[in-house]
């Protein structure tokens, strides 16, 4: 995924939306508009800083999908958190005994 790629995964798995990263970063609209168009331009460092930042994620992520910093992709981890949010508090219960289970067998 390119940088473009990301920043829209990113705001929308974040639920944010152009305005509040503006916000959050100082950057402008219409720069955040153009970053996320069909033939967009690239950040500088500056605001990829501000924009990673932002997003809570590495600037590496946001320019190239991959932070090397967790085993699995931070894309997959997001993923994660987006079925997430859709499961009842009961179900969440559930797929946290399931993951405790894992880790259990995993270390025996």
């Amino acid at each position: 995924m390119n940088f473009k790629e990301n920043l829209h995964f990113l705001m929308e798995c974040k639920g944010m939306q152009i305005k509040e990263l503006s916000a959050k970063t100082q950057i402008s609209e219409n720069t955040i508009k153009t970053y996320l168009k069909e033939k967009s331009a690239e950040p500088n460092i500056s605001k990829a800083l501000k924009i990673a930042h932002a997003l809570d994620v590495s600037v590496e992520f946001l320019a190239t999908g991959i932070d090397t910093r967790f085993s699995a992709s931070t894309a997959e981890l997001l993923e994660i958190h987006i079925l997430l949010k859709e499961f009842s508090n009961t179900d969440l219960k559930l797929v946290l005994s399931i993951l405790k289970t894992l880790r259990q067998f995993k270390k025996n």
